[in-house]
């Protein structure tokens, strides 16, 4: 699928630097391996923040964001001359931290966190929901927007909620 959208480079300093710096997750989509997987890795930090914070908060903050960023993402695009370069990993940083939100509800306390095993859980399956792209998300894939960019990583984040939040309870012995 040819993913080529017109180029327009953006020519302020200023907005460039800022356009790609959340673009990139201040960065990490230069990476030259696995660029999704580094800025996923930024979505950890964001969703063990969140989990301090009512479901629906969190829930509300990262939809809130997802919006914020989607004209950032239509830029990078635009600047880049490509839908959805893998430079674009500000996507999976949401994605990832809204599949953290799945352990919300065995988070009671602030002092208590997740286990590394639940973390490492929601990192795996997070990154293969995103490469598989589940229905809505491969709708949202063929897309050319900046809010296509961001929706199919929101969509898997949000199946790799209740796939982590199931495999808790399982594993917990409901």
């Amino acid at each position: 699928m040819d993913k080529s959208v017109p180029q327009k480079k953006i020519e302020n300093p200023v907005k460039r630097f800022v356009v790609l710096s959340f673009a990139t997750g201040f960065g990490l989509g230069y990476s030259p391996v696995a660029p999704g997987t580094a800025g996923s890795l930024l979505g950890i930090p964001l969703g063990l923040y969140l989990l301090q914070y009512p479901g629906w908060m969190s829930i509300l903050l990262l939809t809130l964001l997802t919006l914020a960023f989607s004209p950032l993402c239509t830029l990078a695009n635009r600047h880049w001359g490509v839908a959805d370069s893998g430079k674009i990993v500000i996507d999976e940083v949401i994605g990832q931290a809204l599949t953290l939100i799945g352990l919300r509800h065995f988070v009671r306390t602030e002092e208590e966190h997740p286990t590394l095993g639940y973390m490492l859980l929601a990192f795996v399956i997070f990154r293969v929901l995103d490469i598989l792209k589940p229905y809505p998300a491969k709708i949202f894939d063929k897309q050319k927007s900046g809010f296509s960019v961001m929706a199919d990583d929101y969509v898997a984040g949000i199946y790799g909620a209740m796939i982590v939040y199931a495999a808790v309870k399982v594993v917990q012995g409901f």
